[in-house]
């Protein structure tokens, strides 16, 4: 993963996640992440009753997307194409908890809620667009 991506995600806690409802309508929420570089991976607490979470339950990974970048003064995104799933390995979520509740303290207070979940996002595809030179920066997992 490019260095420039990684140090604009460290920055960065909030997204717009698009996931699929089981009529195969898109969903997007704004959500707060975390994420891990190598490989890359995207990790959000949620409610299981809430829609992004719909057509999750069955533990199938699904089609998803993950925008991160919205400032009109910064000018960098980060668009994302690739596959989400529910985490239900105990261990894992342990390990997810650790870097998350780092990066976004106050998704800690739904911790006990038993129906606070954390989804796993992969990205088979991303775009990094720096709009502040000219022409911009784009750096892709894909040219073309």
């Amino acid at each position: 993963m490019d260095q420039k991506v990684l140090e604009f995600l460290r920055k960065e806690r909030v997204c717009s996640l698009t996931t699929l409802l089981k009529d195969g309508t898109p969903h997007s929420a704004a959500m707060h992440f975390s994420h891990l570089g190598s490989p890359l991976a995207f990790y959000f607490s949620a409610d299981k009753a809430g829609s992004k979470c719909e057509d999750l339950l069955d533990g199938i990974p699904k089609k998803a997307a993950v925008v991160v970048g919205f400032s009109e003064e910064e000018w960098i995104t980060l668009q994302m194409e690739g596959k989400i799933q529910v985490v239900s390995d105990p261990q894992a979520v342990a390990e997810i908890k650790k870097i998350h509740y780092v990066k976004n303290p106050s998704s800690k207070e739904f911790e006990s809620d038993p129906g606070t979940i954390f989804l796993e996002f992969t990205p088979t595809w991303w775009r990094y667009t720096d709009f502040n030179i000219n022409p911009p920066t784009i750096v892709s997992s894909k040219n073309g």
